[in-house]
């Protein structure tokens, strides 16, 4: 939503200026003056967004929404960002998996883990601009190894690994603490 907003508060003034020159200029340089203006915004989006990911990654502060999450198998799917996410605050850590039809001891139709952050390590690939992250989680439930990859356009992939041998990956989008639209229900 953010990024559509953006989007069309760069290109509303080149169709305007578009609209004005009525015209002076022919279909084909209008079409190139809108592509310009288009690449231009795309540019400038994307530096906003590494940007934002590096105030988040020096902060250590971020919530990873996921719309997607995949079995070890590989078998995808399509969740709310709302009860699905991956969460770190420096030496604090909350991973959940909800479903909204279902009801179960945490609130949200599935399992929230909360806990210490352990082991954190983060590393930034300069040349592309995206970050990884790995840390161990330890909960109540026992420790959980977590791996984070972050693009520099804000999409992110996180993987749990549990005690038992099976994971999970979650697929969307990180935003800051603030900014997140999350529930977190009640820990195991």
């Amino acid at each position: 939503m953010r990024t559509l907003f953006f989007a069309l508060l760069f290109l509303f003034p080149t169709a305007v200026l578009i609209a004005q020159s009525g015209s002076s200029l022919s279909k084909k340089e209008q079409r190139q003056l809108l592509k310009e203006e288009r690449r231009k915004a795309a540019e400038e989006q994307a530096a906003f967004m590494s940007y934002y990911v590096d105030s988040l990654m020096s902060d250590d502060a971020f919530v990873l929404e996921a719309d997607m999450l995949f079995d070890r198998y590989g078998q995808s799917f399509q969740v709310q960002s709302t009860i699905n996410f991956v969460l770190i605050d420096e030496q604090f850590g909350v991973f959940q998996i909800g479903n909204p039809f279902h009801l179960s001891r945490n609130g949200v139709g599935g399992v929230t883990y909360e806990g210490s952050v352990n082991s954190y390590k983060k590393s930034k690939n300069e040349k592309k601009g995206t970050y990884f992250i790995s840390y161990t989680l330890q909960t109540t439930m026992g420790s959980f190894d977590i791996s984070i990859d972050i693009l520099a356009s804000g999409k992110a992939d996180a993987t749990v690994r549990g005690n038992f041998g099976g994971s999970i990956r979650y697929s969307g989008r990180i935003v800051g603490l603030r900014e997140s639209r999350v529930f977190k229900g009640t820990a195991l």
